[in-house]
């Protein structure tokens, strides 16, 4: 008697694939991707001692001609995290522990293009 593999498609899957619509729809400026491991480490934080928000870095991209240096500022300004120019020039990093209520904040300026990232559950 052999085992079966099911060659069907997942049941979970296209509810998978309508929560991504929906997540690229609500934001799409953001990566779908970072914002789902975002989401998750927030939810499994809360059963943790220490802070209930992950560690993220963005990566923020402009639209061309903006001033970086500028944004920079009013980053620092506005936020207690990292900011810093990317080594090449090409975006903004912000970098601290963030829940996605900081970053869809931190992404709603309209000068943003497009948001990477990273996030982690702890701080560096």
């Amino acid at each position: 008697m052999g085992t079966e593999i099911n060659t069907t498609a997942s049941s979970i899957e296209p509810l998978f694939r309508q929560f991504l619509n929906n997540v690229m729809n609500t934001q799409p400026k953001i990566d779908p991707e970072l914002i789902v491991k975002i989401l998750l480490f927030e939810l499994n934080l809360k059963r943790f001692v220490g802070p209930d928000i992950p560690h993220v870095n963005l990566y923020v991209y402009y639209k061309d001609g903006t001033d970086l240096h500028k944004k920079q500022e009013e980053g620092r300004d506005k936020y207690p995290i990292e900011i810093t120019q990317s080594r090449w020039g090409d975006g903004v990093i912000f970098s601290g522990l963030m829940g996605i209520r900081h970053v869809e904040t931190i992404c709603s300026d309209p000068d943003i293009v497009r948001v990477t990232g990273k996030a982690t559950p702890q701080h560096n």
